[in-house]
């Protein structure tokens, strides 16, 4: 297998010379297969980034800081050298690029996306002590505009100079701000207790459910909210807050409107193609409410 295009920049590195040990999330192996099937039908995309290794072993002369999966999937394939930027960064500087290279992946859950922001800042916070403001036993980012040498990314061509911790983390990862902001929100609300709590559970994939959470800001309430849900008696946090206190939530009265509709649903569900057309054609015939018909193309889909 051979690399495409033009490699400009980037070098053909011997792969025995990278160290990728110790990262800070295992492999995903079900990404690195998918990850050689697209190698081998779309060649080579994309170099992965490596800095020079600051240990005595003269046998690795770098450290992976971004492809990890990449790097897998090209050595399974039988390739003895890769294709990599080379760059020399700070241990901080590669740990926020290897958090980077997660916060960007598009099948993150939302709480996975938090808790990688959660890492994010504290690293963040680390490489400029300046930004930040200790109160109340926890670490804050200080607002207003960062000066010109507070750019993460300078490394890897600059970014523009913006306002605050999450503008400045959307903007050097092409990430929306509201999308960045509403992880932050999630981060700094739910504390790392209830966090390991819904992880891996149905909660962490829905954002809604996880800000109604967040806004709940008691940690016992929200404990005992968490503890409702994942017990599969409600999915809504409002009636997970009326379990957790003890009541029983209310339930809307059904209306007239509600009982017929939750019955057609429920025939609609169980009748045949040709059952469903006959309905349709039947209602096409009548007086139906002003601004109600039926199309042609809905009764060809029944």
């Amino acid at each position: 297998m051979a690399f495409g295009g033009t490699i400009g920049t980037p070098v053909e590195v011997a792969i025995d010379r990278i160290d990728a040990s110790n990262r800070m999330r295992g492999l995903d192996q079900s990404r690195v297969e998918n990850l050689r099937v697209s190698m081998r039908e779309n060649g080579w995309f994309g170099a992965i980034l490596i800095r020079p290794s600051k240990t005595p072993d003269l046998e690795l002369s770098y450290r992976l800081v971004v492809g990890a999966h990449r790097l897998a999937a090209w050595s399974l394939e039988g390739n003895t050298r890769i294709l990599a930027n080379i760059r020399a960064m700070s241990d901080l500087e590669a740990q926020q690029a290897e958090i980077d290279e997660n916060l960007i992946r598009a099948d993150l859950t939302p709480l996975e996306r938090a808790e990688a922001l959660t890492q994010r800042f504290a690293i963040w916070g680390k490489r400029f002590p300046d930004r930040v403001v200790a109160t109340g036993g926890s670490e804050t980012r200080k607002k207003g505009r960062p000066g010109n040498d507070v750019k993460f990314t300078s490394f890897l061509d600059g970014v523009p100079e913006t306002m605050g911790f999450t503008a400045e983390t959307a903007a050097e990862l092409g990430l929306s701000k509201s999308t960045v902001d509403r992880a932050w929100r999630v981060a700094t609300s739910l504390p790392i207790e209830v966090r390991e709590q819904i992880h891996g559970s149905w909660i962490a994939k829905k954002e809604g459910v996880l800000w109604q959470l967040a806004g709940l800001g008691d940690l016992d309430e929200q404990r005992r909210c968490v503890d409702v849900l994942l017990s599969g008696k409600t999915k809504s946090v409002s009636e997970a807050r009326a379990y957790a206190a003890g009541n029983t939530p209310l339930k809307p009265a059904q209306t007239p409107v509600d009982e017929t509709m939750k019955a057609f649903k429920a025939l609609w569900g169980k009748a045949s193609p040709s059952a469903r057309a006959a309905i349709l054609d039947d209602l096409a015939g009548r007086s139906l409410p002003q601004g109600w018909r039926v199309t042609k193309a809905e009764a060809d889909r029944g």
